[in-house]
């Protein structure tokens, strides 16, 4: 069963994971780095893995700052240039056509930049920013330098990716002028806290903490993926609520890695999800959780 097809399953109108607000330690840890950014006007990585909430907390904190977003929307990001991302700024900061010709362009840019600024903070925003090209990136950092009735640095860049846009050949320059920010995903509480908050009335207390302690838990898609699977197989055993049964059932046809409260320095074989999961539920029961073998 499909996600949409398990929720109208039981009898939900809406998607319940679609646009869920969700405070988490990297919420508000981007929010506290964005608020000084954007009075800093400076240049911001926010790195991670694809599904840890990145540009979730990104839009929660611009839209608490209150900023005027600039974002550049062309898919193929190997192929934005800076004529690309000036543009952007013109159509988003003004009802004037791009001129044509860099030098032109850049004459354009200046006042309407400058003028926006006096009135709101400007924050410009890049997605999958580790796909930008080396040159691109150094070009960033001269357009950010631009200055206006003697202002300098006229607004914020904020990238986002899922690896430092920064860690490559060519850029030393623009990485010494850009802080990076790594977000962690969701801890156990938290993700108990969104299974909750989204999905709560279907899972008793046993399967949610059985859930958060997975290491797939600390990221949304991940869990979600999870969750809907676990709904659909409660369904199709005649229930609208997940057990701890239906967690340990689901695991034996997964691989699942060992729960992210084991030790960090354990070095471990291979193990099945419903070997992993019964070393996650033996800390509840009391039971003695199969041996994991040791690799040298």
């Amino acid at each position: 069963m499909n996600k949409l097809e398990v929720f109208s399953g039981l009898g939900l109108k809406v998607d319940p994971f679609h646009k869920a607000a969700f405070d988490t330690g990297d919420s508000l840890r981007v929010r506290r780095i964005l608020t000084m950014a954007v009075e800093s006007r400076a240049m911001v990585s926010i790195v991670g893995p694809r599904g840890m909430g990145k540009s979730r907390a990104v839009s929660a904190a611009l839209n608490k700052i209150g900023s005027r977003i600039v974002m550049v929307n062309k898919s193929d990001k190997e192929r934005v240039t800076i004529s690309d991302i000036e543009q952007a700024i013109i159509l988003d900061l003004s009802d004037d056509a791009p001129k044509r010709g860099g030098e032109i362009r850049a004459r354009q840019l200046r006042p309407i930049i400058g003028a926006a600024s006096r009135k709101q903070q400007i924050v410009l925003v890049i997605e999958e920013a580790q796909r930008l090209h080396a040159a691109t990136l150094r070009s960033l950092k001269t357009l950010r330098e631009i200055s206006w009735m003697g202002e300098s640095e006229l607004f914020t860049v904020v990238l986002v990716g899922q690896s430092d846009p920064m860690n490559r050949a060519g850029v030393s320059e623009v990485r010494l002028r850009t802080d990076c920010v790594h977000v962690q995903g969701l801890t156990e509480t938290e993700a108990a806290g969104y299974v909750r908050a989204t999905l709560g009335k279907f899972f008793d207390d046993g399967a949610v903490e059985a859930l958060a302690a997975l290491p797939q838990a600390n990221n949304y898609l991940e869990l979600q993926k999870l969750l809907v699977e676990l709904l659909s197989y409660a369904l199709m055993s005649g229930r609208e609520q997940v057990i701890e049964q239906d967690v340990r059932d689901v695991a034996r046809s997964e691989s699942t890695a060992l729960p992210r409260s084991a030790k960090a320095k354990t070095v471990a074989a291979p193990v099945s999800g419903s070997d992993a999961l019964k070393g996650v539920l033996a800390r509840r029961t009391g039971a003695e959780p199969t041996p994991l073998r040791s690799v040298v």
